[in-house]
């Protein structure tokens, strides 16, 4: 439900086959993503992600259209299926097709102009993260100080705006207050896109409580569980973050979160090991059904909600 694989930052070209590890991992289909704020943020010395500096005038709109132009590109030369409608996600699982949703994360680049969702749409978007790192005018995000309320009156009509298109609303790095508002607003289910569920997240952290991630399943929603250390440090510690969120929100609304690409380490780097995924998730005792919903069923009904509610 979340992926940065190959070069969508800031490459030129595709560093990865992609289409080629979703064969070889006999998978269907990534959530892949570029980040709104990209230009604007940087890791610190503590591999923190931080603000680096203010981007300029019309800065992240011209980031977000280049990044369009990549997966276009991407698209062609892969032979990658763009999901766009009702049922392709189906349609390219029974044909063996590899897929993208092609996925924005964090809204900076609309720079108060609504009008950007419907070009982003127009582009191939059908999955849009709401706010990211850099301060937003959406609302506000876990990593800084919160001084909006949550959710702006600017982040309730990209709300409106995607449930009128038919765009996956994902609330991830927004904060509970954000979640709770976004569910009062939304016509379709929540995505929370990449976390993982503890007990007692610290101050500014990504990561969500059980009352967080539960906001989200009360919407139908999905929470997507990551693999990046050093929350999890293997494949069978990752395993066990997602059976907690299923002891937490139940089976109906956690998926793979997996976060390929987006941090230094991961503890799944490489979607040729999906079937290991599926492994593990039968040896900690998950049936068919369980693993079915678990790896992309969930997701696909929370995709088929969204864009049908247009």
């Amino acid at each position: 439900m979340h992926s940065h694989s190959g070069g969508v930052h800031f490459r030129s070209k595709p560093t990865v086959d992609l289409a080629e590890r979703l064969r070889q991992g006999r998978m269907t289909a990534v959530c892949l993503c570029h980040t709104g704020d990209g230009p604007v943020i940087r890791r610190n010395a503590d591999n923190h992600v931080v603000t680096a500096r203010s981007p300029g005038p019309g800065e992240l709109w011209r980031h977000t259209q280049a990044r369009l132009d990549f997966f276009d590109g991407m698209i062609r030369a892969q032979g990658l299926r763009r999901v766009l409608n009702a049922g392709d996600l189906e349609a390219a699982h029974r044909d063996r097709a590899p897929a993208i949703v092609q996925t924005i994360e964090g809204s900076q680049f609309l720079e108060a102009r609504i009008e950007r969702v419907a070009e982003v749409y127009r582009r191939g978007v059908r999955h849009l993260q709401l706010v990211h790192f850099f301060r937003s005018e959406l609302g506000d995000n876990q990593t800084e100080s919160p001084d909006q309320g949550g959710l702006t009156s600017m982040g309730r009509q990209v709300i409106a705006e995607c449930n009128r298109l038919g765009i996956v609303v994902d609330t991830a790095h927004g904060t509970m207050r954000l979640v709770e508002q976004a569910a009062a607003v939304c016509r379709t289910p929540l995505l929370l896109s990449h976390t993982a569920v503890t007990r007692q997240p610290g101050p500014r952290s990504r990561l969500v409580s059980r009352e967080h991630a539960m906001a989200i399943a009360q919407t139908g929603g999905v929470v997507g569980i990551w693999a990046i250390a050093p929350t999890f440090e293997s494949l069978p510690a990752f395993v066990d973050g997602i059976a907690r969120a299923v002891d937490a929100v139940g089976v109906d609304h956690v998926g793979l979160g997996s976060d390929v690409g987006g941090a230094p380490r991961n503890a799944w780097p490489d979607y040729g090991d999906f079937p290991v995924v599926v492994r593990l998730l039968r040896a900690k005792g998950f049936g068919a059904e369980e693993i079915g919903k678990l790896v992309g069923g969930n997701y696909v009904r929370v995709f088929n909600a969204s864009v049908r509610a247009a």
